[in-house]
């Protein structure tokens, strides 16, 4: 009779992972890790003594139970997110969650304070970069009011005059943000392999245009000799108009309506996962 995983390895997680067919992702990880580490496996389950641990696969009517054993909590955090990449390498496309629950002296799924990214959910502070930012860019695309009898109205007077000032704000958190974004690679959750590139992609046109639209801004008003107030302080004076800065801050415009775009697609297939696919995508975000 084998020996409880327990003896050798005394820190362990475990994870149920909702798929259509979790006899098939045991067959493929195990063939996969096959030919470098010790396997054993059949349709019903799969055990893989890896470097770092021992993973035990269990086919169930809930899904794909995985445990994991290792020797101290840092093993086992490694274990978790090896374990999870090679999983959605062999899903084929099919969106898996991870929500791994502590056992003896297990690693948490997430830091200890939540301030930085895990494979299961992002840290306090990508969601504060997140949420922040995306409540000041809905502000900002109510300049869009002002096609509206010409911004007579309240939003027009009251929100609408703070939208460089917001503007230059967001530059500097998207600058933060992919300084952030930068020491936490590695660690974030992964995307689907079958959409890993389109999210990218959708991604970095996201972060471009966060950029951009600022940039644009701010030489659309220095090019038209229109000075630069932020908050109440005078950054430039106004003064002669600068042909190069106006024709780079006219695709300001078109950048806007671009980001419009990318912003309601992006939150739109966020409900689609959440609503339709029910694969806890949104709740990394959450």
């Amino acid at each position: 009779m084998k020996a409880s995983p327990e003896l050798h390895y005394p820190c362990s997680s475990a994870a149920t992972v909702a798929t259509a067919n979790p006899s098939r992702l045991i067959n493929r990880l195990c063939k996969h890790w096959a030919h470098k580490f010790p396997v054993r496996h059949d349709e019903q389950g799969g055990e893989i003594t890896l470097g770092i641990g021992e993973c035990r696969l269990r086919a169930t009517e809930a899904g794909l139970e995985v445990r994991l054993h290792a020797a101290n909590p840092a093993q086992l955090r490694q274990l978790q997110q090896v374990v999870a990449d090679h999983l959605l390498r062999m899903a084929s496309g099919e969106a898996l969650a991870f929500a791994w629950h502590a056992g003896v002296g297990a690693a948490p799924s997430e830091e200890p304070n939540g301030l930085h990214d895990t494979r299961e959910r992002y840290g306090r502070i990508s969601r504060g970069f997140h949420w922040l930012m995306a409540g000041l860019i809905v502000w900002q695309f109510l300049k869009l009011g002002d096609r509206i009898d010409e911004g007579e109205h309240w939003i027009g007077q009251t929100l609408v005059p703070w939208h460089i000032s917001i503007g230059a704000l967001l530059l500097v958190l998207v600058v933060l943000r992919v300084v952030w974004a930068s020491t936490q690679r590695g660690k974030r959750p992964l995307p689907a392999p079958a959409t890993a590139a389109l999210v990218k992609g959708g991604h970095l046109a996201l972060y471009a245009c966060m950029l951009l639209l600022p940039v644009s801004g701010i030489l659309f008003m220095l090019g038209n000799g229109y000075g630069l107030e932020v908050f109440g302080v005078q950054l430039a004076a106004k003064g002669p108009e600068i042909a190069w800065a106006a024709s780079l801050g006219s695709v300001h415009s078109p950048l806007a309506w671009l980001t419009v775009l990318l912003v309601v697609g992006h939150a739109g297939i966020a409900l689609l996962h959440h609503l339709v696919r029910h694969d806890g995508v949104l709740q990394r975000m959450l």
